[in-house]
């Protein structure tokens, strides 16, 4: 479940900290209150993009936390994996800051974290749904998406590897495409790629040469100062300079010095040995050094001809790669593709009975997938009759629609061939007829927002039933509904709260009134600067606010008696 929230300098959110609850928590409040904000920062935690519109006017960051307990019934093994957990119950704290100008950062138990890595967190507790979802299940698409989601992990497995098949034929016909082409563009192409071949090789590379050579034309632009520093340093080592004697000859006389009373206390037998190696050690390197000096000749024509080469590499790392190892790489593509496009016949054939049997193989697994889904589709179209009748929706049909196109160049299906796209074959819509001897239609063609949200509740709680994700987060779901529909809206809620931690933004008061905990959010003018404020209410702050949403004056008898009516009645369950 979602324990914690805290956010900071949030847009009107200047500071808020919420303890929420297991079961049915709504967050209630006057229009233009912020109501959304909420779930605008939920949503930010968890890996939604943090734009810097969301950093309160006047500061330069904001941060936004949440905590979430964790079960082994939660999917703690899946967070073990992702490293978020560990052990039977464990916490996870997820925290983000949005900064001005500045990389944002985040946060999972206090190591830095990547935000892909809490999205695949998000997907696996929470799930959330507000207005612009609910206009998304008027997609064919999203209606497929969510129809896999809820058959359970059989459908899901047979989806995976219809689009892992799916990706393997097309990669074949990509390239029968490039083999079976234009002869002259084939011919244009293979000339192409035996000139950048023969590039390359001419080329002669070697991925430490370039390294090699910048070293030498360090050293030959830099000559002169090489030769005179090294000049000057052989000098003092071994001839004197101004007026002072070899340093070789100093360290030797030091040396016998020191071995001299060394003779007397034979402690300092091993320093006087260590400056005596000292002494061999300046003489080596100065043989060295002179060798060096020797050898460093001036080739007028060697810098150039450096130059010429390094040039030569970066032209081809230009073209090919920004390396010379991945310049090489590219040659043995080009390599590949010259023998794949010269060996084409025999390619061609063994591409096509691959190509057959791949095909073959697609057509089978989306068949499979087809089954699943409308055998679950007939266990949906009886759930969905039970819930759009405890939703005041007892005369409508729920149906799901399913449709497959043919193509003479799709995947065999039987005796059929039919277009296939990632999903598989299908194509699905979900159709309903609200009322009594009307034709059933398509959701899109359904006028009515309050019928739609309660078709949205009612799928939701199907799909509640079906999954595991603890966490629904529903964003005034109950939009444009109200009466005896706001009542079983908000059973409905109470109902998928048994088993799941359910937070929703309302404008219902009989959801209000069904809550575990209710959170009223206000605005208050601080330091003369508007501020959004959320504090749990309870007795008679409670009654009062769901007055006002009753549409009456929190201080108006009538609507406050009403206020009680309604909570006594969630009180006895009714």
């Amino acid at each position: 479940m979602l324990a914690h929230l805290s956010v900071e300098n949030f847009a009107l959110l200047e500071k808020m900290e919420v303890e929420l609850r297991p079961g049915l928590n709504v967050i209630t409040g006057e229009t233009g209150a912020g109501k959304s904000l909420f779930v605008d920062a939920v949503a930010v935690a968890l890996g939604a993009r943090g734009s810097s519109e969301y950093i309160r006017s006047g500061a330069d960051t904001t941060h936004v936390s949440a905590l979430f307990y964790c079960s082994e019934s939660a999917g703690g093994q899946k967070l073990q994996r992702l490293s978020f957990a560990s052990g039977e119950d464990s916490e996870v704290l997820i925290e983000r800051q949005l900064r001005r100008d500045q990389q944002n950062r985040a946060w999972v138990n206090g190591r830095l974290s990547s935000v892909n890595s809490i999205k695949e967190f998000a997907r696996m507790m929470v799930d959330m749904h507000g207005q612009h979802q609910q206009q998304g299940l008027l997609r064919p698409s999203e209606q497929l998406r969510m129809l896999d989601e809820m058959a359970g992990k059989q459908a899901q497995c047979a989806a995976a590897t219809v689009a892992t098949l799916h990706h393997q034929l097309s990669g074949i016909r990509d390239e029968l495409r490039d083999l079976t082409g234009d002869d002259k563009e084939r011919a244009r192409r293979l000339d192409l790629l035996k000139y950048q071949l023969r590039e390359i090789d001419e080329a002669e590379l070697d991925p430490e040469e370039e390294q090699d050579l910048k070293n030498r034309q360090n050293i030959l632009a830099n000559l002169q100062q090489l030769r005179s520093g090294i000049g000057q340093l052989l000098t003092r080592l071994n001839d004197g300079f101004q007026g002072a004697s070899p340093v070789v000859d100093e360290v030797g006389q030091m040396a016998e010095s020191l071995g001299r009373l060394a003779d007397i206390d034979n402690s300092l037998r091993e320093d006087a040995d260590s400056l005596r190696g000292v002494q061999y050690e300046l003489q080596e390197a100065g043989r060295t050094l002179r060798h060096y000096l020797e050898n460093l000749d001036y080739d007028p024509g060697q810098l150039e001809q450096v130059q010429r080469r390094l040039d030569e590499i970066s032209q081809l790392k230009s073209k090919y790669g920004n390396s010379v190892q991945e310049v090489l790489q590219y040659r043995e593509e080009v390599a590949g593709h010259i023998e794949s496009i010269e060996g084409s016949e025999k390619r061609i054939e063994d591409l096509k009975k691959r190509q057959e049997e791949v095909s073959r193989q697609l057509g089978e697994a989306a068949n499979q997938l087809s089954q699943l889904r409308q055998k679950f589709a007939s266990t949906l179209q009886t759930r969905m009759q039970q819930e759009l009748s405890d939703l005041h929706m007892e005369d409508a049909e729920f149906t799901i629609e399913f449709q497959r196109q043919p193509d003479e160049n799709g995947v065999p299906v039987g005796q059929q061939r039919y277009h296939c796209t990632p999903f598989g074959i299908d194509t699905v819509e979900f159709m309903i007829a609200p009322n009594p001897g009307e034709p059933m239609m398509k959701l899109r063609n359904i006028a009515s927002g309050g019928e739609l949200a309660r078709l949205m509740l009612a799928l939701k709680n199907v799909a509640a039933g079906a999954g595991s994700t603890p966490v629904l987060i529903f964003d005034e779901i109950d939009a444009g509904v109200g009466g005896k529909a706001g009542r079983a809206i908000a059973q409905k809620l109470d109902s998928i709260a048994k088993n799941h931690q359910v937070l929703s933004v309302t404008h219902l008061p009989q959801v209000a009134a069904a809550a575990d905990a209710h959170f009223l959010l206000h605005k208050e003018s601080v330091a003369g600067r508007t501020v959004s404020k959320l504090t749990p209410v309870s007795d008679e702050v409670r009654v009062r606010e769901i007055a006002r949403m009753l549409g009456g004056s929190p201080e108006d008898a009538a609507a406050k008696r009403h206020a009680r009516q309604l909570l006594q009645m969630t009180t006895d369950g009714g």
